[in-house]
């Protein structure tokens, strides 16, 4: 067997080759970009990992089924809900750029089951909208706020999350949740 690398041939190397090679390896594969300490104080805000532990009062709901409510009268807009969804928009990008928003997709499935994706499946895509809402993550004034998700909450495409926040629907016909609280599960 050839060893490719030996403490021996490591001796024919200066003694600084090795924290260079570390440090320039560290370099090459990027350091995240670091958040100011207001937007730390955001995430701290927002982020939780005890809503899958049933921390919430709340029990999930289908986005579908938040929708229907408040078409029908049986839920109001402002009321809270906790809903378990996947960073999903389709053939479109998710994520608001520079903006604390993105898309959810539902992700309880016909079954429960999370690796369902509606907009894959042929009875759900027909009507995926209804399966579909934005996340928003606001200031005090209820406001968007101005920093992506993506970098403010370590997100990315396909992320499964459960979020409690309030829900209304706008004028563009979607469901909108403003977090209160949002778990990224992984």
């Amino acid at each position: 067997m050839t060893t490719i690398f030996s403490w021996s041939a490591a001796s024919r190397f200066p003694k600084w080759t090795l924290p260079i090679l570390i440090a320039a390896t560290l370099l090459a594969s990027g350091c995240s970009e670091s958040l100011s300490p207001e937007m730390l104080a955001v995430r701290k805000r927002f982020l939780s990992d005890k809503l899958a532990s049933g921390s919430s009062q709340l029990r999930e709901e289908p986005i579908m089924t938040i929708r229907e409510q408040l078409k029908d009268g049986r839920r109001k807009d402002g009321e809270t809900v906790l809903v378990r969804a996947r960073i999903n928009a389709g053939d479109l990008p998710p994520f608001a750029e520079g903006l604390a928003s993105m898309t959810l997709t539902d992700a309880t499935g016909h079954d429960g089951d999370e690796s369902h994706d509606p907009h894959e499946c042929p009875f759900c895509k027909r009507d995926i909208l209804e399966m579909m809402a934005i996340l928003e993550f606001c200031d005090g004034e209820g406001k968007v706020i101005p920093e992506d998700a993506r970098s403010l909450f370590d997100l990315r495409e396909f992320d499964l999350v459960l979020v409690e926040g309030t829900v209304r629907t706008k004028e563009d016909g979607m469901l909108h949740i403003q977090a209160t609280r949002l778990q990224v599960i992984r």
